[in-house]
């Protein structure tokens, strides 16, 4: 080689070549930025309030529930209960079914009304019977309402009452109202406690069933004394069969009753 090559290569390699360096563009943070920002704030206002929403709401539903659960067994005894009906009149094997208390309660309304004048024995048996079938479940019911704290229901309401609806509270007060007053007439209007014919078996002061003569067909003057009786009284025995059937309609109404047995019984279809 020459001593000229030679020269200019040592020359080149002292040379710097400048290396292009490629500038990547900025990423733009502020938009990001900003959206946090307006997510915090967002989050801020809304999960306290969500909170507080969720508290109200769940403090609801445990006085919802309380308060079904302390008249649940009301449901059960209106919904549960069947009275054997017996059809007055002198057959040897009158029709006997066994009924709801508001069917019962209006086939004695209309027995009533076709036989008060009766005189036959057995029609007059049947008839004081099934009056005083229907005033023992009437007993019963007044008996499961008085275990009923109506004082703390109310207190209760009243404390949850900002957390209820309008309708919502007029429905809890209105139950209440109805349970109440049925205890004060029905008691007040059960007159039939000192019929001879069929007496009533207390014991322990309640009333456990219903007790008979051996020879109580032939009494006709007892018998006769006593639809004399239940003739005096003839307007506390539509009283107190109302009461019933408001009492049975009112509580199913509560419960949504008929609602939520034709939900049950879709499901089971």
């Amino acid at each position: 080689m020459k001593k000229e090559q030679v020269l200019d290569t040592i020359q080149k390699g002292k040379e710097i070549i400048p290396i292009k360096i490629i500038s990547e563009p900025k990423f733009d943070w502020e938009p990001y930025v900003l959206l946090i920002a307006t997510l915090s704030l967002i989050a801020a206002v809304i999960i306290p309030f969500a909170q507080k929403w969720y508290e109200e709401y769940r403090t609801k539903r445990s006085f919802q529930f309380y308060f079904k659960k302390q008249l649940g067994i009301i449901l059960n005894l209106i919904t549960s209960e069947k009275i054997e009906y017996i059809s007055p009149g002198i057959k040897d094997n009158p029709e006997k079914v066994f009924l709801s208390p508001s069917e019962f309660s209006k086939k004695l309304e209309v027995d009533f009304k076709n036989n008060k004048e009766a005189v036959q024995p057995k029609t007059i048996f049947i008839l004081l019977m099934n009056l005083q079938k229907m005033m023992h479940y009437s007993y019963q019911l007044r008996y499961a309402l008085s275990k009923i704290e109506f004082d703390k229901l109310t207190d209760k309401t009243l404390e949850h009452g900002k957390e209820l609806s309008n309708k919502e509270l007029q429905k809890a007060y209105g139950i209440i109202l109805i349970y109440e007053s049925f205890i004060s007439i029905s008691t007040f209007h059960d007159r039939f406690g000192d019929m001879k014919s069929i007496q009533r078996e207390i014991r322990d002061k309640i009333w456990i069933g219903l007790k008979l003569e051996k020879d109580f067909l032939q009494k006709q003057s007892v018998l006769n004394d006593d639809l004399q009786l239940i003739n005096n009284h003839e307007n506390s025995i539509f009283e107190i069969t109302e009461m019933i059937r408001i009492v049975e309609t009112k509580t199913k109404e509560y419960f949504e009753y008929e609602k939520n047995q034709k939900k049950r019984n879709k499901g089971y279809s």
